[in-house]
Formats: C-alpha cells, sequence, structure tokens
C-alpha cells in the first residue's frame, strides 16, 4: 500500500511499467474531466473508473488477483480501510471479475481527501467508501485499474 498526495506520484515511478503509464497519465490529466464509468488509458492495462456514491458504515471488504487499484478522491472525503489479505478471511471469490471479497480487522485507517492518493497492491485488501466523521458524504471518486506486470 502506498498513500501520497498525487503531486507526489512521480515518486513511485519505476516500480513497473503498467504503474509508470496510470502515473504519466495520473500526473498529465484533469480527472475531474473523465466521463462517469470506464475511461480506457490503455486497453484492459490500465483504465479508470469514474463513479460518485454516498459513504456508508458497513462498506465491502475487497481485493484482487490482476490489478492494482489507484484510489483518488475528487471531491469529498471517505475513509479506506486497508489490511494485509494474510491476515483476513477469505468470504468470497469471483476470479472473472477479479475480485475476492474479506472479513476480518484491518491494519490502518486511511482518510481520503482531495488530492489523496491510495495505491492498493493484489496483497493489500481495502475496504473504501467507509463514512468519516460519524456522517455520510458525497464522494466523487476515480480507481484506476492496473494491470500487474508478468
Amino acid at each position: 500500500m502506498i498513500f501520497c498526495k498525487q503531486k507526489d506520484l512521480s515518486r513511485y515511478l519505476g516500480l513497473s511499467h503498467n504503474l509508470d503509464t496510470a502515473i504519466h497519465f495520473l500526473l498529465e490529466t484533469d480527472l475531474n474531466t473523465l466521463q462517469m464509468g470506464k475511461n480506457i488509458v490503455d486497453g484492459d492495462v490500465v483504465y479508470i473508473n469514474r463513479f460518485d456514491y454516498d459513504t456508508v458504515s458497513e462498506p465491502i471488504t475487497e481485493g484482487h488477483l490482476r490489478y492494482i487499484d489507484i484510489h483518488i478522491v475528487l471531491e469529498g472525503e471517505e475513509i479506506v480501510a486497508v489490511a494485509d489479505t494474510s491476515v483476513l478471511i477469505e468470504i468470497e471469490r469471483k476470479e472473472y471479475e477479479d475480485y475476492i471479497g474479506f472479513s476480518g480487522q484491518f491494519q490502518s485507517m486511511n482518510t481520503m481527501r482531495p488530492g489523496d492518493v491510495l495505491i492498493c497492491f493484489p496483497e493489500d485488501a481495502h475496504s473504501p467508501k467507509r463514512i468519516s466523521r460519524n456522517t455520510s458524504c458525497h464522494v466523487k471518486k476515480a480507481v484506476v485499474k492496473v494491470m500487474v506486470d508478468d
């Protein structure tokens, strides 16, 4: 897991080719101009899901086998809980959707505000959409899906 400011993403260049593609795009693009839904950067290798929602008190916990998630809040505030998958219990697996559901205790809680970036690797189960400050908040968000390099 990496938690940083969007302006500092360049320090993570060189970790992987596909992650570099995503980082360059994030540094050069105004994410507020993205269309709702799926935005293609590099086919199925790097793409961005743009969506809005209201935070909740009992969100799902998920992980992925083939993709790194880069969470970016454009407007609003949420908490994203994160834990290593090895300390959680797998409760559901949908390999065709690259989705694994988990339950268990989290190791960190990250308050996400505009300008913050949370990068979750396949070993990082994450629980986004959590309420912050004990109240629901409307969030505008982009999640970059980055295929793990072979």
